[in-house]
């Protein structure tokens, strides 16, 4: 047992340590109590769970009737109010976002603490709390919306601002591609090295099930995003209190696919292509010890996890252009057109 107990702390400090190094990957939830008369309530109650996995965090309102419970995972919430001479007041499918802050203003009516008040969170769509200006790319947009060769980075494109061409990779408000930062649960995935292309390839090739969404900062960045003018921050999927799993098979082939239109006029074949992506997902709780006195454990399902895998095979045919050389010029005999006119007036050959 003490050595479990050893084990576990280590795994702790190790955990603790990961995080000091990582940038920001969660969100936060701000606001201010008043009453019908816009008077500010301090002293509130305000208790915050998650509807993924049922942990609570609480706080009280100042003395202004302001609140903030940083550190949010991503997810959706809800949020309880309580004060003494208040109805109570919930705030269901409060959606908390990658990197960005929630702000909750909640007007409180005279009455009993058992009478409540329901109203429906939802996203919070302009940001209110600070000066960042960012978009939020979730999990449903990421699953429904077409994307070539499963890459939710593709999906930057249909932001404000950002653009690519033959001519140039993805920029954001026009800057280079290595002006931006990309990090997964708050950890940079990138080339550092290699940077022309930052945005367009990661060594981390995100993929759609094992994003859960992403936000991409592309003005007033905070210090807590780490260095770039511009950001995207991808947040893996996690756990949650019920199981859930999914198997998929991708196929494309050129089998089932037409030629371009000057391949037909040249007469030539399309070109073989064979691109597999298959793979699975699982998410879940899973039990913890939990010490009491005497050094007697219990297991609670306080633990969640989430693993998910991808294989990629691709096989096409390929085209190259190579030089062959004639029998004299393997001899080390090279003959040319020299364009210097000889005396008959013309270029001549020589050897």
């Amino acid at each position: 047992m003490k050595n479990f107990r050893f084990i576990l702390a280590v795994l702790t400090f190790c955990l603790f340590a990961a995080s000091a190094f990582a940038q920001s990957n969660q969100g936060s939830l701000v606001g201010t109590v008043v009453d019908q008369q816009g008077a500010v309530v301090s002293g509130a109650t305000v208790v915050v769970t998650d509807n993924g996995t049922g942990k609570e965090r609480t706080v009280q309102t100042t003395g202004e009737g302001t609140f903030i419970v940083p550190q949010l995972e991503v997810g959706t919430y809800t949020v309880k109010i309580t004060a003494t001479g208040f109805k109570s007041y919930t705030a269901t499918e409060l959606k908390i976002d990658v990197a960005r802050p929630y702000t909750l203003n909640a007007a409180l009516e005279p009455g009993g603490v058992t009478e409540n008040v329901t109203v429906v969170a939802g996203a919070d769509i302009i940001n209110s709390a600070d000066a960042t200006l960012s978009t939020t790319v979730n999990q449903r947009q990421i699953v429904e919306l077409p994307l070539n060769g499963r890459n939710p980075l593709a999906l930057i494109l249909l932001q404000a601002g950002t653009s690519s061409n033959s001519a140039q990779n993805t920029t954001i408000n026009g800057q280079r591609s290595s002006f931006t930062n990309i990090t997964r649960d708050g950890i940079n995935v990138q080339d550092n090295f290699i940077r022309a292309n930052a945005v367009d390839f990661i060594p981390d090739r995100a993929n759609v099930d094992d994003t859960g969404e992403f936000t991409i900062i592309t003005q007033n960045a905070g210090a807590e995003a780490g260095y770039g003018s511009s950001q995207v921050q991808l947040v893996t999927p996690r756990g949650s209190s019920d199981f859930h799993g999914a198997l998929y098979y991708y196929n494309r082939a050129s089998h089932f696919a037409s030629n371009t239109f000057f391949n037909n006029f040249s007469k030539v074949p399309r070109p073989f292509l064979n691109r597999n992506q298959y793979g699975g997902k699982v998410s879940g709780p899973f039990p913890l010890p939990r010490f009491g006195e005497g050094g007697a454990s219990t297991w609670k399902n306080k633990g969640f996890f989430y693993f998910g895998y991808e294989g990629f095979r691709l096989r096409q045919s390929t085209s190259a252009n190579r030089t062959i050389l004639l029998a004299n010029a393997r001899t080390g005999l090279f003959t040319y057109r020299d364009n210097i006119p000889a005396a008959s007036g013309g270029p001549v050959t020589r050897t």
